[in-house]
């Protein structure tokens, strides 16, 4: 035991587990304890974890339920806008058919109009010759006592057309 003494090595391997004895005993509760801390803060990020992947579903239905009735409501909006713009094309379709309507209406008063004034046009033309043909007749054939006598009896029936005029 003598040669052991001597020996460095021998005093390394005792200072070695000398060592180890008081890491045993007075580091193994630090170690211990700084063990068990990284286990509870793991413990607490996983559930943390669990509780953001919770909410992360949640909100990833909560999306797909918003995405769902905003299709639904894009749907209903396309149908509504289907349904106003046939709406819109049967006003059209009425109105242009009135319009046609009132211009063939207005039309047919224009061409009335015309044909009246045509008529009119015409019995002018036609009085005014005729009375023009009388004149003429009248001033070649017609004898001065003729005339004045028709010219008084014009004066007597003067007071019978203004009551017939009344």
């Amino acid at each position: 035991m003598n040669e052991l003494m001597q020996t460095p090595m021998f005093f390394y391997a005792v200072a070695f587990f000398l060592f180890l004895a008081l890491v045993f005993l007075f580091g193994r509760k630090p170690a211990l304890q700084w063990i068990d801390g990284e286990i509870a803060k793991i413990s607490a990020e996983l559930t943390a974890a669990a509780q953001l992947r919770a909410e992360a579903e949640a909100a990833l239905a909560d999306c797909k339920a918003k995405q769902a009735r905003a299709e639904n409501e894009a749907k209903m909006i396309v149908e509504m806008a289907k349904k106003e713009v046939e709406a819109m094309r049967k006003q059209a379709e009425t109105d242009m058919a009135n319009t046609l309507s009132r211009q063939q209406q207005l039309a047919t008063e224009r061409i009335h109009m015309a044909q009246a004034e045509a008529v009119a046009s015409v019995r002018a033309a036609a009085i005014s010759m005729g009375m023009e043909l009388a004149r003429k007749t009248l001033t070649e054939n017609l004898s001065d006592a003729d005339a004045t006598k028709l010219i008084e009896q014009a004066i007597s029936d003067i007071p019978a057309l203004n009551k017939a005029k009344a």
